[in-house]
C-alpha cells in the first residue's frame, strides 16, 4: 500500500489529467488539418501523434505551470510558468513530427507551441484561483 501511494503521490506531482485531455482534444484535430492536402494516411498519423504527444506533454507542462503558480510574485509566476510551458511543447512537437516525416512540420510545431504558450498564463490563472488542482496541491493559507 505504501508503494501504490508512493507512486500516486509521485503522478499528482508530475501530470495532470484534466488539462492533457483537453489539449489532446483540440491539438490532435489542429494538426489534421494542416496536413489534410496530403491524404488521409499523412493526416490522420500526424494528428495522431499529436494528440498523443500533447496528451503527454501537457499533463506534465499544466503541472510544471502549477508549481510555478506557487510563485507569490505574479510576474515571475507567469514568465516561468510560460517559458517552461512552450519549450516543453516546441521540444515535444519537434521532435514527434520530425521524426515522423510530417509534411507541414513547422505548422505543426509552431501551432501547439503558441497555443501552450497562450494557455499557460489561463493554466496560472485558473491554479492561482484554486480550479482544477491536482489531488496533492498546497493549500493557501488565508
Amino acid at each position: 500500500m505504501k508503494l501504490y501511494r508512493s507512486v500516486v503521490a509521485a503522478y499528482h506531482n508530475v501530470f495532470n489529467i484534466k488539462f492533457a485531455l483537453i489539449s489532446a482534444a483540440v491539438n490532435g484535430p489542429l494538426v489534421v488539418l494542416f496536413n489534410l492536402q496530403h491524404g488521409p494516411s499523412e493526416y490522420l498519423y500526424a494528428g495522431g501523434w499529436q494528440a498523443a504527444m500533447s496528451f503527454f506533454s501537457t499533463g506534465i507542462t499544466a503541472r510544471v505551470i502549477q508549481h510555478f503558480s506557487l510563485i507569490a510574485k505574479p510576474v515571475s509566476s507567469y514568465f516561468w510558468g510560460t517559458t517552461a510551458s512552450a519549450l516543453l511543447t516546441f521540444a515535444g512537437s519537434a521532435t514527434v513530427h520530425w521524426f515522423n516525416g510530417t509534411p507541414e512540420l513547422w505548422m505543426s510545431c509552431l501551432t501547439p507551441t503558441l497555443i501552450s504558450y497562450t494557455t499557460a498564463f489561463g493554466t496560472n490563472f485558473i491554479t492561482r484561483r484554486g480550479l482544477m488542482l491536482p489531488a496533492n496541491y498546497p493549500k493557501r493559507h488565508k
